[in-house]
């Protein structure tokens, strides 16, 4: 609790406010103000006891911004996916300490982090810029509620505007091809369960053989892989509606029987190591990272001549060929692990826009057209 009070020095009257240190949590004086008129001295301390009233009094503190965010991280990280802290520090570490990290955080104003931001666009992609702007917005806004700043001054940041991503997909065609190309590769299983379940890549990796229900044709989401330190792991998914159990098409159960058959018999053959009784894994039977099969499968489309996507891509093009099927959103939302419908909206907002012109145009036919 912080409070304020006159003391005379010699001839002049001094304000001084009183508070504890959250550093150290010993009681402090700061001097706010010498006066040679006590008229002065008390209309100071009017200020300063409004302040307090207000709950908007400002602890003086030596901390610098780039020291209270990285504490702010350690802190928080129980909140944070062991791949987003390891993702959030980085950043700290090469962009917030370096350009703004020696401020003091009551020195902070909306000027600093505004350029911050600003001299970023152009330089990183508008998806990395607003993690940087997370980062930020968490720490800052833990300052304010510890009244170490006066307000939260990411309220006054204005975010750059960026021009919304249009995924790059293929359409039916382009997936029917892909998938003849496919056949008998070492890629056919993953590009077929990416294709005809939309699952996403760190998913698919993550799959057991336990997820297989041969009897009920379904496969049960319950890790997935992240990389972290240059080692690979299995981890629980990001969110809950993550974790899932979704029907699989007859085509991919059939598939994955075969696959599993081959897996049997190879096994009993070289005595594969699989540690953890993974549908795939790398030679050492340790889960396989991400970007490997993203690079295979971008050397595979360059191999066959065939129009470059992401591997994600081919999941946004299954939830498209949904939608075109007329599939309700919400089990499109359920099956793809969307932990909100509103978070299928927004993704696909432009795939729903064409079926709205093409509702408009079956109306005009039914309606407007038959006289």
């Amino acid at each position: 609790m912080s409070f304020a009070f006159i003391r005379k020095r010699s001839k002049n009257y001094i304000v001084y406010l009183e508070y504890k240190d959250p550093q150290t949590n010993k009681n402090k004086q700061k001097n706010m103000g010498s006066f040679e008129k006590k008229r002065d001295a008390s209309k100071r301390l009017t200020e300063l006891k409004d302040n307090i009233y207000n709950d908007n009094s400002i602890i003086p503190t030596k901390i610098i911004l780039g020291d209270f965010v990285l504490d702010f991280l350690e802190k928080y990280k129980e909140n944070l996916s062991v791949t987003t802290y390891s993702c959030y520090i980085r950043i700290c570490n090469k962009y917030i300490i370096p350009l703004i990290g020696n401020i003091k955080i009551d020195d902070l104003r909306p000027i600093h982090v505004q350029n911050y931001v600003d001299d970023l666009v152009g330089i990183l992609s508008p998806q990395t810029i607003k993690i940087h702007i997370n980062i930020l917005n968490l720490a800052i806004k833990r300052a304010y509620k510890l009244r170490l700043i006066r307000e939260n001054i990411m309220d006054c940041i204005d975010v750059p505007k960026f021009k919304k991503f249009k995924n790059s997909i293929y359409n039916q065609e382009d997936m029917v091809n892909l998938l003849k190309v496919c056949r008998d590769t070492k890629l056919e299983l993953p590009i077929f369960l990416a294709s005809g379940l939309g699952l996403r890549i760190s998913e698919i990796l993550g799959l057991t053989w336990n997820n297989i229900d041969f009897n009920n044709n379904s496969i049960t989401i319950e890790k997935i892989t992240v990389r972290n330190n240059g080692k690979v792991f299995l981890k629980d998914p990001k969110t809950e509606s993550s974790s899932r159990t979704i029907s699989a098409p007859i085509e991919i159960i059939n598939m994955l029987k075969d696959y599993k058959k081959k897996y049997i018999e190879d096994k009993l053959k070289n005595s594969i190591i699989n540690n953890y009784n993974l549908i795939f894994f790398d030679k050492n039977g340790h889960p396989i990272a991400q970007d490997v099969l993203s690079k295979k499968f971008s050397r595979f489309l360059e191999e066959h001549n065939l129009k470059h996507i992401r591997f994600h891509d081919l999941r946004h093009s299954h939830v498209t060929l949904l939608i075109n099927s007329k599939v309700p959103i919400k089990v499109i939302s359920e099956r793809v692990g969307h932990s909100n419908i509103n978070t299928t909206l927004n993704i696909y907002s432009h795939v729903l826009k064409e079926m709205d012109k093409e509702a408009s145009d079956k109306i005009s036919e039914s309606l407007f057209k038959l006289g």
